[in-house]
């Protein structure tokens, strides 16, 4: 990929990227936010030192991005969620274009929940006409994902190996009922990102759309 993207102030302010665990949004939304020059916001590094705090402290196996669980579940990953979400409207508040990265697996399919996502990143509202929230949705093949899980080697994602099938489940039925543009992850990351930025109006199929300062190699 080349150099930054010049946007003049066009696409959208707020990109959330979304989609099971490990299928590369993390690394996606890096990449992606190298070439607009965007803050990256991910629900791990907001919220991560101080959830294993409290899971050390207070005991919980629960997956805590799935909608099954106890109300201490529930409560904490809301808790989570509005931190990432009201950091990203703070970072829009002042001008910055921010990508905010999370499984958003309840969010992504339900259109009420989606738009209270919207409504709390009201800050990116533009008047140009522009979409101020956009959703990237990284689908991935269900045995790639789980290909991917074992290879990172996290810490938390050690139950999900009790139920392989859950894995691949999550990559077919959590896809996004509320518009999208979906990202094949199986694809390399560069392509990935040419991808997203086509979609998202930032750059065109040949290279080069007039809005932008310099072309993508």
């Amino acid at each position: 990929m080349g150099q930054m993207v010049q946007s003049n102030g066009l696409g959208p302010r707020a990109i959330v990227v979304s989609g099971p665990a490990g299928c590369g949004k993390t690394t996606f939304a890096r990449r992606l936010a190298t070439v607009l020059g965007s803050a990256v916001l991910d629900l791990d590094d907001v919220t991560d030192a101080l959830t294993e705090m409290l899971l050390l402290h207070f005991g919980s196996q629960a997956d805590l991005d799935a909608s099954e669980g106890g109300q201490w579940s529930t409560s904490l990953r809301n808790a989570r969620y509005s931190c990432l979400l009201s950091t990203a409207a703070a970072n829009l508040a002042v001008g910055c274009r921010v990508i905010v990265v999370a499984p958003f697996t309840q969010e992504r399919n339900s259109v009420s929940k989606w738009e209270k996502v919207v409504n709390q990143l009201h800050a990116c509202r533009r008047s140009s006409g522009s979409e101020g929230v956009a959703l990237c949705y990284l689908d991935c093949p269900p045995d790639l994902l789980l290909e991917r899980l074992v290879h990172r080697g996290a810490s938390r994602d050690t139950r999900k190996f009790d139920n392989p099938e859950r894995i691949r489940a999550a990559s077919v039925q959590g896809r996004p009922v509320v518009s999208h543009i979906k990202i094949d992850a199986a694809r390399a990351v560069d392509d990935q990102v040419r991808e997203a930025l086509m979609e998202l109006g930032f750059y065109s199929n040949g290279g080069n759309s007039g809005l932008m300062g310099t072309q993508l190699c």
